[in-house]
């Protein structure tokens, strides 16, 4: 059954294995002439080019669905390898006071801004949501709840995505002239303030690759998971809020769209805690550290995948429709998340 249907997106499969392999041979290519561009960006930029010039057949489609619900958590579920328990401990620490403000101040300034411009309540929820938590899988599990109309579903994902891909490509930069070359807070930052969870590991893994520090990349994602764990309680009081009395949807959006893969994140750096105190003898260890990096390798290449599907799907025909209004005020809660974040790491930290 599995080989029929890898047979049946054969020719997905082969399209973006081969903008992968093209970014990382374009990023290796340039470093040759010390130009140095993240194979991760030009993973992005080559999708959104062959996404809005070619159109994208069901084969593609299926290998971007599969790249981004399956492949990328896999992925990122991998990286917990990358740091121990107690880093990771540290990282969350900082970063859960910063994640619990951020979702605060989110809710208030889109409920100002909605109330300026006259935005409906619905749409201006799934913004918040979308803007303070884990960007279009928090729209789509609010959605379940809030029941707006299939626009205004449309309109806060289209907002949300544009926002984020914005970031990718601008925030890496930002965060190594804000803080320093302190990567441990620019991860923190980047974590923070970009709203999808495919787009922190972009700008992660930009920003590890421009600066040689994974570092960056493990305090990110560790962040943007905090931040994905808070929809487990805000699904529940989306539905207290709007009175909705018909719990199976409440069940159903916690069951659907728990990150399941914040376990596995967890599972891999009690691993690498465990191995790093366990394992004394020197030949143990060659192999040890082997593992290591090959399963960061792996985690990089899903990540890599993910970010090619990412480029593939973004429809900037469809984004340029959006209104203006609502976009407005989708970009001004971004830009305020953003302030906060750094005001909290700078002050704070």
């Amino acid at each position: 059954m599995q080989i029929n249907i890898i047979k049946n997106n054969i020719y997905g499969i082969i399209t973006v294995t081969s903008l992968v392999a093209i970014s990382v041979a374009i990023s290796k290519i340039l470093l040759n002439y010390e130009l140095f561009i993240s194979a991760s960006f030009i993973c992005i930029l080559l999708g959104l080019i062959i996404g809005n010039l070619l159109k994208t057949n069901n084969q593609i489609e299926w290998v971007i669905n599969l790249s981004l619900k399956k492949i990328l958590r896999i992925g990122i579920a991998f990286l917990g390898i990358s740091l121990s328990f107690s880093e990771l401990f540290g990282y969350g620490i900082i970063s859960f006071f910063l994640v619990f403000i951020n979702i605060i101040i989110a809710f208030l300034s889109v409920y100002i801004l909605c109330r300026f411009f006259k935005i409906s309540k619905d749409l201006g929820y799934l913004i918040a949501i979308g803007t303070s938590i884990c960007g279009v899988t928090a729209v789509i599990a609010a959605s379940s709840i809030i029941k707006p109309s299939k626009n205004e579903t449309s309109y806060a994902i289209g907002i949300v995505t544009i926002f984020g891909m914005i970031a990718v490509f601008t925030y890496p930069y930002l965060a190594n002239f804000l803080f320093d070359n302190d990567a441990k807070l620019a991860g923190i930052f980047l974590g923070s303030s970009i709203h999808d969870t495919a787009q922190v590991s972009a700008a992660g893994l930009i920003y590890s690759e421009m600066y040689n520090s994974e570092i960056a990349m493990n305090s990110a994602m560790t962040t943007k998971l905090l931040r994905n764990s808070f929809l487990i309680f805000l699904i529940p009081l989306l539905a207290y809020f709007y009175n909705n009395k018909n719990n199976i949807n409440v069940k159903n959006s916690i069951k659907t769209f728990f990150p399941y893969f914040v376990i596995g994140f967890l599972g891999m750096s009690i691993l690498r805690t465990f191995g790093d105190l366990l394992i004394l003898n020197k030949d143990l260890i060659h192999y040890w550290e082997y593992l290591i990096y090959s399963i960061k390798t792996i985690s990089k290449y899903c990540i890599l995948f993910a970010m090619v599907s990412l480029g593939l799907q973004t429809n900037l025909r469809k984004v340029s429709k959006l209104g203006f209004t609502p976009l407005f005020a989708g970009s001004i809660a971004a830009i305020i998340i953003g302030i906060s974040s750094i005001l909290y790491l700078k002050l704070l930290i």
